[in-house]
């Protein structure tokens, strides 16, 4: 009998398609060598059978039937007809986004369209209706990787949704007629979205948000601050569908059902039916599939007199999603719904919990499930919420138990009497719970902060923190917690905690475009420091074309890299000089990162655009100084300002930038911000016996700055360069690039080589004991490839 057993070839699938998607990373070995060892324990030639089967399925699902690359022409300005699919259809200020199948000559695939809308009457015909097909020309591209250490894979995200080419459209037409025949999958988008716009004009604004998240998982018209409060408390995953919704839906439906006298045999038939349609309706995303396949399997083997464990039916979805689409698998949505999904399963109904009260039961479930997904939420998040232990008994009710019914209600009056008092009664009542759930949840996020912020763990610490929660549910499992439950607690701390404290220092060129932010933070986690923050100038725009969410360098770019390299403070933010591409993220990063200190130089701060951030700056609690000379005060350690106050006859301001010059990790480093020609003779005359390791190459590489002499008399080794790839002034210009090649100088820069890491120790220089802990490394980006 294979009962319960199924999960051992589920594993050993799951750690296959890792190994074919992205070859053997540490953790996979384990995956592959606990779910192999237990196959062959087991004994059970029909359990090998299984096994063999599905991976022999896999390969020949990889090499036969999985796109892994776009099959289209990228000629710019073809003409491409689109079949667009309509719950991806989302206008943002003058910005359309919209996934769709292109056909092109004789390839048929889905693509991503991207699209700047020109005017507001195209923007109000754009939101009026959503057309079944367009025509677009423009430039198809492949999606680029990350140009910064450990940030979000935007190509892997596209493959899960079997998209491998992005089209930038520069011309889009609405067509009054689909001439190609649509794919079923696409039909069934069409039902959905009737459903949607349905429940728009039905309901209220407030309600329809909340109906369309949690009945049928469509998130598009949620406000982003309200969706950053959940994030913030760790609680977003009220707003996803999941086990809880759909397992309350199933139980509602069944107790209307029983009520109405139908039989029980008759209401698991017209479950089997009705979920598959209630996929449909939610788009059949993961975790719902999950959740309704799980459900369904258990029904119509029920029906076919066999039972089915609920291990089972979770490893039959495995199975199938993995077979269906293999990369799903890096998703967040897949790895948590399984994780979450599985942890419940393991442990209900365990005899540790049978001794426990309800409430302890609720408590240690929850801190086991915040544990086991440590992983994956330091992994894409860079950190975890420990207020969901907290939090959760308050929203799981107003959500789940208040809420959630209402939406549920007010739908089905909004398809039978829409227009009665009762209904817009349920709607003024649940409109009213959605502001006072929103209440808690902002002012909490506001004044609580129960975000850890861990970092991306290297490989071999994730591969300990897994070993560590596993040990910890053996512990619990053998009921030895009071004896040994403190081991692997210390192990996941010190896991957890290895990023923020590592022994090793750096220093991090960030890539933010056209622009400049460097981090510096010190071995043992002794100080953190940022000098500048990248910015861009804001265009003045309309009203029309404003989009929900401006987009701010610091936090959008800055900030996340400095979460991922475990920093959870600032000591000092250090702004060089007051041009908007040094100081324009500052904001941004400030206000959800703790800041010690603002530094930077009275020129600096006597700039009146600069001045006019000082009230918000101060609003975080942030302090304001300005830079000692000779002093290494505010500043990394062994780091000093070199300032030449009036040695400089030009009035340009890039020559009032604070230059930093400093010893970090036995290498001599001149930080130069935007300074000028003019501004690097004033500082060789005042330093005329100044030798440098590795320059920081000044004004992003422009002919004004980077002269013969300067070169001459520091005498670098290295250069970096931050620079935006294509920009408009034409950084860093060539001339620039042949002086540093002239003298012999390695050169790095943002635009090709993406973000530049340099990573060193506290003691002596250890190169050659491991070149990689004392050299540069740089994400390598391959534009297009």
């Amino acid at each position: 009998m294979i009962s319960g057993k199924l999960i051992f070839p589920a594993l050993t699938l799951l750690a296959f398609v890792a190994i074919m998607l992205n070859g053997l990373t540490p953790i996979v070995p384990l995956i592959l060598a606990l779910a192999v060892h237990r196959l062959v324990i087991q004994k059970d030639s029909s359990l090998l059978v299984i096994t063999m089967l599905v991976i022999l399925v896999l390969g020949l699902r990889y090499i036969y039937f999985l796109p892994k690359e776009t099959s289209l022409d990228l000629t710019e300005n073809e003409e491409i007809y689109l079949i667009v699919k309509e719950t991806s259809w989302k206008v943002d200020g003058n910005k359309l986004t919209l996934e769709g199948i292109a056909h092109q000559n004789r390839a048929n695939e889905e693509v991503k369209v991207v699209y700047r809308i020109k005017n507001q009457e195209e923007k109000e015909q754009l939101n009026e209706r959503i057309p079944e097909a367009i025509s677009v020309k423009g430039l198809a591209k492949i999606p680029e990787g990350p140009s910064n250490f450990s940030q979000f894979d935007y190509p892997m995200y596209l493959k899960s949704k079997n998209i491998f080419c992005v089209l930038e459209a520069t011309e889009l037409v609405t067509l009054e007629n689909n001439k190609k025949e649509k794919p079923l999958i696409y039909v069934l988008d069409s039902l959905r979205q009737r459903v949607l716009s349905h429940i728009d004009r039905t309901m209220t604004s407030q309600s329809s948000v909340y109906a369309k998240t949690l009945l049928f998982a469509d998130k598009r018209t949620f406000k982003s601050d309200i969706m950053d409060s959940y994030k913030e408390l760790g609680i977003i995953h009220l707003l996803s569908i999941s086990g809880l919704h759909v397992s309350f839906l199933i139980s509602l439906i069944r107790y209307l059902l029983l009520i109405m006298r139908v039989s029980k045999d008759s209401v698991d038939t017209a479950l089997l039916f009705g979920l598959p349609f209630y996929g449909i309706v939610t788009g059949f995303g993961i975790s719902v599939s999950r959740a309704l396949g799980q459900v369904w399997f258990k029904l119509f083997l029920k029906k076919l007199s066999f039972s089915m464990t609920a291990l089972d039916s979770w490893s039959s979805m495995l199975i199938i999603t993995l077979l269906i689409q293999p990369y799903s698998l890096y998703t967040i949505s897949f790895q948590l719904s399984y994780l979450i999904s599985f942890i419940i399963i393991m442990f209900s109904g365990h005899p540790l919990f049978e001794r426990l009260t309800k409430i302890q039961a609720y408590v240690i479930m929850n801190g086991l499930l915040l544990l086991s997904s440590i992983p994956i939420l330091s992994y894409h998040f860079y950190g975890f919420s420990w207020g969901v232990l907290l939090l959760n008994s308050v929203f799981i009710p107003l959500v789940a138990s208040l809420l959630l019914p209402l939406l549920l209600i007010i739908f089905v009056f909004s398809l039978l009497m829409p227009h009665s008092q009762l209904y817009h009664f349920m709607l003024y009542v649940t409109d009213k719970l959605i502001q006072f759930i929103e209440l808690i949840a902002i002012k909490t996020s506001s004044n609580l902060n129960f975000n850890i912020i861990t970092g991306r763990l290297s490989p071999l610490f994730y591969c300990f923190l897994v070993i560590f929660i596993m040990l910890l549910f053996i512990v619990l499992e053998k009921n030895r917690f009071k004896k040994y439950i403190i081991f692997p607690l210390l192990g996941i701390l010190v896991c957890i905690y290895s990023v923020r404290y590592s022994p090793f220092g750096q220093v991090l060129l960030i890539d933010v475009g056209q622009g400049e932010a460097i981090l510096i933070k010190e071995p043992w986690g002794k100080g953190n420091y940022l000098i500048d923050t990248g910015g861009q100038i804001a265009f003045k725009t309309e009203v029309w074309e404003e989009r929900e969410r401006k987009f701010n360098v610091g936090e959008r770019i800055v900030l996340p890299v400095l979460k991922s390299e475990g920093v959870h403070k600032l000591e000092s933010l250090i702004i060089t000089h007051a041009d908007i591409d040094h100081y324009g993220g500052m904001l941004g990063i400030i206000d959800q990162l703790p800041t010690k200190y603002v530094i930077s130089s009275r020129e600096t701060f006597m700039e009146e655009n600069f001045q006019s951030l000082f009230p918000s700056i101060e609003s975080y609690g942030t302090i304001i100084k300005e830079v000692v000379e000779d002093s290494d005060k505010y500043l990394p350690t062994n780091t000093y300002p070199l300032l030449f106050k009036g040695k400089s006859k030009s009035v340009s301001k890039n020559n009032n930038s604070l230059v930093l010059y400093g010893l970090i990790g036995e290498k001599t480093w001149l930080f130069t911000g935007d300074l000028e020609v003019d501004g690097e003779k004033s500082l060789l005359i005042k330093y005329p016996n100044m030798s440098v390791d590795i320059l920081k190459v000044a004004h992003h590489g422009s002919h004004t700055s980077t002269h013969d002499a300067l070169l001459e008399q520091i005498n670098p080794e290295t250069a970096l360069i931050s620079s935006g790839e294509s920009n408009r002034h034409g950084h860093p210009h060539d001339s620039v690039v042949k002086k540093l090649i002239d003298h012999e100088i390695s050169i790095y820069r943002t635009d090709t080589n993406g973000a530049v890491k340099y990573r060193y120790s506290n003691g002596s220089p250890i190169v050659n004991i491991n070149n990689y802990l004392f050299s540069f490394k740089y994400v390598g980006k391959q534009r297009g490839e």
